[in-house]
């Protein structure tokens, strides 16, 4: 077990993107020995409640998500997609800027030529339009 600790420090140690200054090397190594072996006792102790350790992970969870899930997000992307083709042109473009584009309502309004409260009026009413489709399309 210590060697693994060590060897899943080292591997911490070196993946960190932005390692501390010098004179905290030391101590930033062992906290982080100290908090794997934190995790170690800690997945020791649930797996003493299941009877074949070995086994216990088929137990967890799935994250992915199941076959109607992925049906009704595909749905709801449907529904959202025609909600906005079915805004005006002006107000979908003010929503593709900001929304997809991550631009600012100064950018917006400096791109399209238009003031900067117009832009953000323009993504209020986008985003009211969108939102009224969206609730009708649950309640088909």
């Amino acid at each position: 077990m210590a060697d693994d600790i060590v060897q899943d420090t080292f591997l911490r140690v070196v993946t960190t993107p932005s390692l501390p200054d010098p004179q905290f090397a030391q101590s930033y190594l062992f906290r982080t020995a100290q908090n794997l072996v934190i995790d170690h006792f800690r997945r020791e102790r649930i797996l003493t409640f299941v009877q074949e350790p070995d086994k216990a992970f088929e137990f967890v969870a799935d994250d992915a998500p199941s076959p109607e899930q992925i049906a009704w997000s595909r749905q709801e992307l449907r529904h959202l997609q025609a909600s906005l083709n079915a805004l005006p042109k002006n107000l979908r473009t003010v929503f593709i800027l900001a929304r997809l584009e991550g631009k600012t309502y100064v950018e917006i309004g400096e791109q399209l030529g238009i003031p900067t409260q117009t832009a953000f009026s323009r993504m209020v009413r986008a985003l009211t339009l969108v939102k009224e489709a969206m609730d009708k399309s649950e309640k088909i």
